[in-house]
Formats: C-alpha cells, structure tokens, sequence
C-alpha cells in the first residue's frame, strides 16, 4: 500500500502547474529575429526537458502502482481459492457428520433395545441375587477415586476409602463372573456392549469430524476476510496507478507542444535564413530609406550603400 508520504508527494505533483507556459503563437514567430528565435528554441528546450524528466519519474511511479497492483490481484485470487477449497471441504464434512448422526441414531436404538433384553434376561435368571448394575458401581468408584485425590485424608480414611473402592470393583467382578455361568445371558452383554462400542466410536467420530468442519469453515472465514482486505489494497493501487497515469499523460502532452514548438521555431530560422525575417527586412528598409536620402542630399556613398538602395528598388 502506497505510504502515507508517497501519497502526499503525488498529491503535491498535482499541486503543479498542470499545463505549459504560454507558448509563442507561431503567426508571432515571423516577428521575431534569429537572435530571438535561437534564444526562444533555447528556453522551449530546457523547459521541454524539464517535462520529459518529470514524464518519466510519472511512468515509473504509475509501473511501481501498476506492479503492486498485479501482485496484490494474484494474492487475492490465491485466498479466494483458499475460500472455495475449504468451502467445498467443510461442506462435505458436515454431510459426513450428518450421516453419521443418522446411522448412530439407528445404532443407538438397537443399543437400547439390546440393553432391555439384557437386563430382562438378566433379571429372569438371577432374580433374588440382588445385583446391582454396574454402571451404577462404576459411577461410585469414579466418585470415590476423585475423592481420593482431591481431599485431604488421613491415613485411616484414605484406607478405609481403598477397601471401599476394592469391594465395589470384587462386586463387578462378581456380576462378571455370574453372568459368565449363563451363555445365554453373557450373549445378550457381549451383543448390547459390542453396539454400545459402535455407538461410542460413532460419536467421536462425529465429534471429529465436526471439529474438522469448523476447522475449514474459520479457515475459509479468514481467507475471505483476506481477500476483501487485499482487494481494497489492490483497488487503491489502481486508482493511484491511474491517477499518475493521466498526470504523466498530461506532463506528456506539453512535452509534445514544446516539441512541435521547436519544429515550428528550427522552420522559421531556416526560412529567415533565405529571406530574413520580417524585422531584419523592415531593419533594412529603413536603412535603404536613409542612405537613399544622403544620396538625393548629395553626399556620397559606398558601392555596398549603393547596392542597398538598389536592392530596396529605390534606384
């Protein structure tokens, strides 16, 4: 992005005179002497060098906007890929978890069903052992081990809270090994666990695959987000390679009138060096019409005298 300086220079280059001085206009020119004419070519050419050196410093600057344009156009286009790349990603990724959802919906269901005929079955042949179920010892363990770490305890408690958590995990190793005594029952379990195992990798996998969603979708958010900011950015180098431009064009411009203006001048100075100029002509009249009145008045002139009154055509 052009610096807040290099703006304010650019802004001053049109602060300038934006047009040529007032050029001589080229009826006026047959007035003027070769003296003056030569003098005339002579300030048209510093004056049009000048404007060339400032037409080129304009060029480059327009080329340095015009360069910085196409490299902030090529990076904008990269992010908007980026945008459709990780568009078409999260899109597919959040179909996938919304099948996934739908297939676990089914598995858990069958979950469901296949943990009612296990408890049933289980109930129907082990009615009066008085089991409990083991997610419910599982939870107390659980509950019993965070105590353990996180309170204070005495030496006698924290045991007191070991043997505790040993007989709740001697009770599932009970329930395990009693139902292991019916085949029937130990195949309802295995059945209802080895779905329950589906339905549990089915939710992470649905959880993963939505974190990779979300994911694409930040990453698709902050390739948008760079490139709005890097179009702006490419937007304004085009208006300042253009602005430089017109003002290189208009520095140009004038840089031709001098040009032209010098033609005209180098064909005047060549005709006047065939006839002289109008003011060296009217210089040499006057001059034939005072020596052609010291001739009437008798005094006498030189051959070269005589030759200029004759070449007036006043002889």
């Amino acid at each position: 992005v052009p610096t807040q300086v290099a703006v304010d220079e650019e802004n001053n280059d049109d602060g300038e005179d934006k047009s040529a001085e007032s050029l001589v206009p080229l009826e006026e020119l047959e007035n003027l002497s070769r003296n003056e004419l030569r003098d005339l070519r002579k300030d048209y050419h510093k004056k049009a060098e000048v404007l060339r050196v400032k037409r080129d410093e304009l060029n480059l600057k327009s080329q340095s906007h015009a360069s910085e344009r196409n490299d902030l156009n090529v990076k904008a286009k990269e992010y908007m890929d980026s945008v459709h790349l990780y568009r078409d990603r999260r899109n597919g990724l959040n179909i996938e978890v919304g099948e996934i959802r739908d297939e676990r919906r089914e598995v858990s269901n069958g979950v469901n069903d296949l943990k009612d005929q296990f408890l049933r079955l289980k109930r129907k042949r082990f009615s009066g052992r008085n089991l409990p179920p083991v997610s419910r010892l599982r939870k107390q363990i659980q509950e019993l081990e965070i105590r353990q770490m996180t309170t204070p305890l005495t030496t006698e408690k924290e045991r007191a809270l070991v043997e505790e958590i040993g007989s709740l995990q001697n009770k599932i190793k009970e329930h395990d090994e009693l139902i292991e005594t019916d085949t029937e029952v130990l195949e309802a379990r295995d059945e209802f666990r080895n779905v329950e195992d589906k339905r549990r990798e089915l939710s992470r996998t649905m959880q993963k695959t939505r974190q990779e969603a979300q994911v694409c979708h930040n990453t698709m958010k902050d390739s948008l987000r760079l490139n709005r900011s890097t179009r702006r950015r490419a937007d304004s180098a085009q208006r300042m390679f253009v602005k430089v431009k017109e003002k290189a064009d208009e520095v140009h411009n004038e840089y031709i009138e001098y040009l032209r203006a010098m033609q005209e001048i180098d064909r005047t100075t060549a005709s006047h060096s065939r006839s002289g100029s109008v003011a060296d002509q009217k210089a040499s009249a006057a001059s034939a019409e005072d020596l052609f009145a010291k001739f009437l008045a008798g005094e006498k002139l030189s051959t070269e005298q005589l030759m200029i009154i004759q070449k007036a055509g006043m002889l």
